[in-house]
């Protein structure tokens, strides 16, 4: 890859879509192609375990799996909490816990792919924010138990382009002090730098890539007395 690293593919299934993405990826580089269902306990240390096997090492883990659902609360399931915590928060922890002792001799970095809504509520979201909340604090917590040996860290992506965000990014460009959404690349640059050596000293922090999303505007400003 263009940052010098082999890298692990992991996908939920093998389709047309996801096999494209591989090709592309493995014109530029060294690609180890695993698949499972992160909601499955099994699943995510079997795919840690693959990559480090088809490597000989484990440098770097990002948990960037996710599961959105957007309802009011009150509509909200005990099926749609297990569907939205089993990946967002259990999968990244399972995957963390397998990682940590394959990086623990040279040293290795976890970044957990969270959400401004770690930070910041949002309507529909009664799920979604919380779980994103808990991966913050996993982060926090991780950082504190796998130093000096291992760095972990979050970021935060706000409204992002991408195809299936594309309509809630252009709606949100008024609530963006940027005045616009992400891109993809702004985000996957933001992670390159943190598991460089110029990140070396950052561990147990969560990086916002929201375009001011998360500051508090008021489209009014305040008047005088």
């Amino acid at each position: 890859m263009d940052e010098g690293f082999a890298l692990g593919y992991a996908t939920h299934d093998r389709g047309d879509e996801e096999r494209e993405a591989y090709e592309r990826l493995s014109a530029r580089g060294q690609v180890e192609w695993v698949s499972g269902d992160l909601a499955d306990p099994a699943v995510p240390p079997r795919i840690v375990n693959e990559v480090a096997s088809a490597f000989g090492r484990l440098d770097v883990l990002v948990n960037n799996a996710g599961i959105t659902v957007s309802k009011p609360a009150l509509e909200l399931t005990a099926d749609d909490f297990d569907a939205i915590f089993s990946v967002d928060v259990r999968g990244a922890f399972l995957a963390s816990v397998a990682a940590a002792p394959l990086m623990s001799e040279r040293g290795g970095v976890i970044v957990n792919i969270t959400s401004v809504h770690e930070h910041i509520p949002r309507p529909g979201f009664a799920l979604y924010a919380p779980a994103k909340a808990a991966l913050g604090m996993l982060t926090r917590s991780l950082a504190l138990e796998l130093a000096p040996a291992i760095r972990v860290v979050s970021v935060a992506p706000g409204a992002i382009q991408v195809e299936r965000n594309e309509f809630d990014a252009e709606k949100l460009k008024s609530e963006i002090p940027l005045g616009r959404a992400g891109l993809p690349q702004e985000v996957a640059g933001l992670v390159a730098w943190l598991v460089s050596d110029e990140a070396a000293y950052v561990t147990g922090t969560s990086y916002l890539v929201d375009g001011g999303m998360a500051q508090q505007v008021v489209e009014q400003p305040a008047q005088g007395p």
